[in-house]
């Protein structure tokens, strides 16, 4: 591929605008964490953006009916306070920080985690949840990301997030009963792309997850999970 090929010539440019804020039109808080940001760049890659910035123009144009968003060029996302549990699944009303600033990067680079997904990718095909934490992990992170794509209208960090972690799958486990609680709370019954990737693997190995006391507690305390691995036990679709 020639250094002059357009599409990366762009990206490098897209992480460039980034990192120096130049030009930036737009401002998104979470805690602590501020980033400024780009209108053109954000709000076409993100319904929930596109409309929280949104100005009515012409005979709508009326200051009241706009989201404040718009007036002020500020977004607030909230700070969640369940990131360390490992328990709880998908935070509806507040983010962790962290996947703010993944969905961010992505926004501007088409991709997240690119040095740790390189890393694993470099480690052999590992025994399914074979010396993993199953707490702690980049599963979790994909998880979310998945969520996020979801949640704020990114269709294409929502396809990337389930590749990422179905590819992700083949190589650790680290992080899957978080990953597990993340994608049966965050999303509507209905989206299965990324549950379904958990079916398939969970059911290969059924023996080993229902003697592995933190999978076997989350499949008992998701019942639409222990739904669809039913159905797949008996051939039936999900």
């Amino acid at each position: 591929m020639s250094s002059q090929d357009p599409i990366p010539q762009l990206l490098k440019a897209m992480a460039a605008l980034q990192e120096s804020a130049e030009h930036s039109d737009l401002t998104i808080t979470c805690g602590s964490d501020v980033y400024k940001v780009h209108k053109a760049t954000v709000c076409s890659q993100s319904e929930f953006f596109r409309l929280a910035c949104r100005k009515r123009r012409g005979s709508e144009a009326d200051s009241k009916g706009d989201f404040k968003e718009a007036q002020t060029g500020t977004v607030d996302i909230p700070r969640s306070n369940n990131v360390d549990s490992v328990d709880d699944g998908w935070d509806v009303d507040a983010e962790d920080p962290k996947s703010v600033k993944l969905m961010i990067h992505y926004l501007y680079h088409m991709d997240y985690l690119e040095a740790e997904t390189a890393k694993i990718k470099m480690q052999s095909t590992a025994e399914f949840l074979k010396d993993n934490d199953l707490k702690d992990g980049i599963l979790i992170d994909h998880a979310k990301m998945y969520a996020m794509g979801d949640k704020y209208g990114i269709p294409g960090l929502r396809s990337l997030a389930r590749t990422k972690f179905n590819d992700a799958l083949q190589y650790t486990g680290a992080g899957l009963v978080k990953a597990m609680r993340i994608a049966y709370t965050s999303t509507v019954d209905s989206d299965k792309d990324l549950r379904l990737v958990i079916v398939d693997k969970l059911h290969g190995n059924m023996s080993f997850c229902l003697n592995t006391p933190e999978v076997d507690r989350a499949i008992k305390e998701l019942p639409e999970l222990a739904h669809a691995l039913l159905r797949k036990m008996y051939g039936l679709s999900n």
